[in-house]
């Protein structure tokens, strides 16, 4: 196997496994707390809008960076 493809797997694997955990977080906050599904939904959305505003503001600066400090 190449290199590249060996990181591609990993890449693959920790997603999944990313993937995975999330959904027994969100299965065993409903079955075994209570928590309801539209609340956990509710805030699940929110984190992942607030993870892209991150890396849209990491972008941002990043190019604000290159485009007037780095010259």
């Amino acid at each position: 196997m190449t290199q590249r493809s060996i990181r591609r797997r990993k890449s693959l694997k920790t997603f999944v496994l990313g993937l995975v955990a999330t959904a027994a977080l969100l299965w065993g906050a409903n079955h075994l707390i209570g928590v309801a599904w539209s609340a956990l939904l509710h805030w699940l959305g929110v984190s992942v809008m607030a993870l892209l505003l991150l890396i849209l503001c990491a972008g941002v600066t990043v190019f604000m960076y290159q485009r007037f400090f780095k010259r």
